[in-house]
Parts: C-alpha cells; structure tokens; sequence
C-alpha cells in the first residue's frame, strides 16, 4: 500500500480471494441458483469498469468524461486507446455492443 506521495506505507502476502470468487460463480452457475452470488453480475461489472476507468484516468493524467448510460469514454481519443485491446492476427474479436 503506498500513501499520496507513492511511498510504501504497507506491504504483504496474502490471499485476493480470487480462488473464492470464481468458485462462488460457478457454484451458482452449477445450482441454477443466481441469488447464491456473493455480488450481482451488474455490481461486480460496476465495479470492475470504475477500476478500468481509473486506470485509464491515471494512465493519460486528466479526468475523463464518461456516458453514464453505457459507461464509455466521450470526447477523449487518448484515452480511447485504452478501451480496448490489441488482438494477434487471427483472434480480432468481432463484437459491436451499443
């Protein structure tokens, strides 16, 4: 953990619970039970696209304008660059989500 001037305040080891989450999904998904999630698909996407925003704010240094509709980057073709990934030839993903 590091504190506003990027100095190391804490550091450890330890268990992100990765192991728990994915088990939680598919012990859901294997019951036919979605209220046996430990968060909902919409929180847990939520949650992730804020982090993925950060990232990019941080990334291109300014605060970044965002639909809050579809949760898309407007009006910043620098940050646009990381919206998305680089696929190697042969694996393009052809997806259009509106």
């Amino acid at each position: 953990m590091y504190d506003r001037s990027n100095k190391e305040v804490k550091s450890g080891t330890g268990n992100n619970g990765d192991i728990e989450h994915i088990e939680n999904f598919l012990d859901a998904i294997r019951s036919d039970t979605p209220l046996a999630l430990n968060a909902e698909i919409q929180i847990g996407h939520t949650s992730t696209m804020l982090c993925h925003l950060g990232n990019i704010a941080q990334r291109t240094g300014r605060t970044l304008s965002i639909n809050p509709k579809n949760g898309h980057i407007v009006g910043d073709d620098a940050a646009m660059k990381y919206w998305q990934r680089d696929y190697a030839d042969g694996w393009v993903e052809d997806l259009t989500i509106t």
